[in-house]
């Protein structure tokens, strides 16, 4: 078979539905072509395993990943060079590879983002007792908060389908997890049955929002407009529970952080080529949302030891 028919079947063989324009282009498709065809043969494929960087070859690069790499950023100083905008590739912007991790920034921004869930559960764990209110609600919080953060490291640290898929289940896994903390604290748990029916609706959502997203269709707009709604509607419950307690110390750290939360988000509808092929406007948000724990846990201390003290002055009271 001539090398000019295996080349029309491998462009043929590029799924168009994640496709964009970078590797559509020409110039990526045969860099692409060639590098499979030079590097990763039956023949010559030993030899790039034998050479690869240890890094590389612990986070599972393939000859055929390397080779959608290299292209990538050959293909980007062709368009730079005639003039063009940067392009994107497969649907995601071009970033420099730090020992075999694909989006560094946004890959710390998560490790320190989980880090400072740590830091305050230490804290929460330090100066509230085991019987106060809320005690475990909060626990229960902090570990879904970090899960998500681990994911998110993984996912920007190698983009498989499970990691993402992974990652957007446990980014809205800690949405619903905080709109149920909202609404249970709204309303007490006092009959049981109101913190039980909130339970089963938001984790009944959770389950059909990962079947949906894992059987049906992978909707990259309907995940972001529940995780959106999600979070709009567990501010307005916020914000109405701030109101009502405005009296109460510390409450101003709850109402900041969520203010952040919001704005921060903003980042997420911005979408721009990565400043120094590290910084997108996904890493920026990351790196705003690093400090907003210290505020929220200041609040969550000092509401659930609130709390503890009201019990015990009704206890001596009875």
């Amino acid at each position: 078979m001539s090398k000019a028919l295996l080349f029309l079947l491998f462009l043929h063989s590029i799924p168009l539905s994640s496709s964009s324009s970078g590797d559509r282009s020409e110039a990526y498709q045969v860099c692409s072509y060639y590098c499979n065809e030079h590097n990763c043969s039956p023949a010559n494929a030993p030899l790039f395993y034998k050479i690869q960087p240890l890094s590389l070859k612990l986070l599972g690069w393939s000859c055929s990943e390397e080779c959608k790499y290299m292209c990538m950023w050959k293909t980007v100083d062709t368009f730079v060079h005639k003039g063009h905008s940067i392009p994107q590739f497969f649907g995601k912007w071009p970033f420099v590879r730090v020992l075999g991790i694909q989006e560094p920034a946004s890959a710390i921004f998560s490790v320190l983002n989980g880090l400072s869930n740590l830091i305050m559960l230490i804290r929460f764990r330090r100066e509230v007792p085991k019987d106060a209110p809320f005690y475990y609600l909060w626990h229960g919080y902090v570990l879904v908060a970090m899960n998500a953060w681990l994911w998110s490291t993984v996912f920007h640290t190698r983009d498989f389908d499970w990691t993402e898929k992974l990652d957007y289940f446990c980014a809205i896994s800690l949405v619903l997890y905080s709109m149920f903390t909202a609404c249970v604290r709204f309303v007490g748990t006092r009959p049981l049955w109101k913190p039980m029916l909130l339970a089963s609706g938001h984790l009944s959502f959770l389950l059909y929002h990962i079947a949906y997203l894992t059987f049906v269709r992978f909707d990259y707009g309907y995940n972001m407009a529940a995780n959106v709604t999600v979070g709009a509607l567990q501010s307005v419950v916020w914000f109405s529970f701030f109101w009502t307690n405005r009296s109460r110390p510390s409450i101003w750290c709850g109402f900041l952080s969520v203010i952040a939360v919001n704005v921060l988000l903003l980042l997420e509808l911005l979408d721009f080529p990565p400043l120094w092929w590290t910084l997108d406007a996904h890493a920026l948000w990351h790196a705003g949302t690093i400090v907003v724990p210290f505020f929220w846990y200041r609040f969550v201390i000092a509401d659930t030891l609130w709390l503890a003290e009201r019990e015990r002055a009704k206890s001596k009271s009875v």
